[in-house]
C-alpha cells in the first residue's frame, strides 16, 4: 500500500514539474483519475489511511501519549532536519537570494516540519521550505490526536465516528482548515478502524465506498478521493495474499523502507533536474528517459540520506559514553 501511494506521489510531482505545473500537455501520465480525483490527493490520502492502520497495529493501547509523541518525533524529525540541512545548503549556494523574501521567524515552521503546510494553508507566502510536502504538517496534527482516537475507538467506536463526522465534514466543506486536516482525519480514522472489522464487513465497506465516489464527486473532490482511497485500500488488503511471493514482498518492503526518505527529497530533485530542459519542446521519449533518471536519483538520494542518518546516529552514540 505504501508502494502504491509512493508511486502516485512520485508520478504526480514529476508530471507537475515537466508540464510547468499543468500549463503544458502531459506526455506520459495523466494527473486526474476518473471522477476528477487528483492523483496527488489519491497518493496522500492513501498514505493517511496506511498511517492510521500501521499505528493501530503497532502502538499498544496502554502506551501513554507522551511516549507515543516521543517515538513519533524520533521517527519524523531527525531525518527531516538532515534532509533539510543538505538541500537548503545546496539551494542556498546554487541560488543566492532564493530565500531573500522568507521571513526569519518562519524558520520555526521549518523546525517543526510545518513549512510546506503553512504555505499551502496560506499562513505565509514564502518560507524556507525545501524538502517534504504539505501533508507532513497534516500527519503531525493527526499524530497529536492519535491517542484520543485510539481510546475512542476502543471504548465507543460508533460515538467516535459520529463525533468525527459531525466535526470534520462541516470544517472541511467550509474550508476552515484550508482542506488540509479534517478530511484526512477521517481517512486516518478509517485506517485505524479497518483492522477491527471482520472480513465480510470489509467487503461491504469496499462496495459502499466505491459507490460513494460518484456521489461525492459532485459535492467535493477530496471527499470523492477519500471514498476512492478507502475502497482501494480495502481491495489492496484483499489482494495482498496473491502478492505474497518473494519478489513482490522484497520490492514492496524496500519501497516501504525508503518511502519517507524518498518523500523528503524527490520533489527538490525533479525541480533541479528539469532546469536545463525546454519543457515545451521536451519529447515523449526524452520525458520517459527523464522519468527513469528521476526514479534512480530519488532512490540513490534516499539511500544516501538514510546512510548519512545512520552514520550520524553511530557518531552520536559513540560520544555519549565519553561524555558520561
Amino acid at each position: 500500500m505504501r508502494a502504491v501511494a509512493l508511486a502516485s506521489i512520485l508520478v504526480i510531482h514529476f508530471n507537475a514539474t515537466v508540464t510547468g505545473y499543468f500549463t503544458l500537455p502531459h506526455k506520459l501520465f495523466a494527473s486526474v483519475l476518473p471522477f476528477g480525483i487528483y492523483l496527488g490527493d489519491f497518493g496522500s490520502s492513501l498514505f493517511f489511511i496506511v498511517s492510521g492502520a500501521s499505528l493501530a497495529l503497532t502502538v499498544p493501547p496502554q502506551q501513554d501519549p507522551l511516549t507515543f509523541y516521543k517515538k513519533r518525533a524520533k521517527a519524523i524529525y531527525p531525518l527531516f532536519w538532515l534532509a533539510w540541512a543538505v538541500c537548503f545548503s545546496l539551494r542556498f549556494l546554487a541560488k543566492p537570494g532564493y530565500y531573500a523574501a522568507a521571513k526569519t521567524p518562519t524558520l520555526l515552521l521549518t523546525v517543526l516540519g510545518l513549512d510546506n503546510f503553512a504555505v499551502a494553508a496560506g499562513w505565509v507566502g514564502m518560507d524556507f521550505a525545501c524538502v517534504g510536502e504539505w501533508f507532513l504538517g497534516s500527519i503531525l496534527f493527526l499524530y497529536l490526536l492519535f491517542p484520543l482516537l485510539q481510546r475512542g475507538l476502543a471504548r465507543s467506536p460508533w460515538l467516535t465516528w459520529a463525533a468525527a463526522l459531525a466535526l470534520c465534514l462541516p470544517v472541511h466543506l467550509a474550508g476552515w482548515d484550508a482542506k488540509l486536516v479534517a478530511v484526512h482525519l477521517l481517512e486516518f480514522l478509517f485506517g485505524m478502524q479497518f483492522l477491527r472489522l471482520p472480513g465480510k464487513a470489509k467487503a461491504v465497506l469496499a462496495a459502499l465506498c466505491a459507490a460513494a465516489v460518484p456521489l461525492c464527486a459532485g459535492l467535493d473532490s477530496k471527499l470523492a478521493c477519500a471514498a476512492c482511497c478507502a475502497a482501494v485500500f480495502t481491495l489492496l488488503a484483499w489482494a495482498a495474499r496473491w502478492l505474497d511471493r518473494p519478489w513482490p514482498r522484497a520490492l514492496c518492503a524496500k519501497a516501504a523502507k525508503l518511502s519517507y526518505a524518498v518523500f523528503l527529497v524527490h520533489h527538490v530533485l525533479i525541480q533541479r533536474m528539469v532546469e536545463g530542459f525546454d519543457l515545451a519542446a521536451l519529447s515523449r521519449r526524452d520525458t520517459a528517459f527523464l522519468f527513469l533518471v528521476y526514479l534512480a536519483a530519488a532512490w540513490a538520494a534516499a539511500e544516501a540520506l538514510l546512510w548519512l542518518h545512520r552514520l550520524l546516529q553511530k557518531g552520536l552514540a559513540a560520544l555519549r559514553p565519553a561524555e558520561a
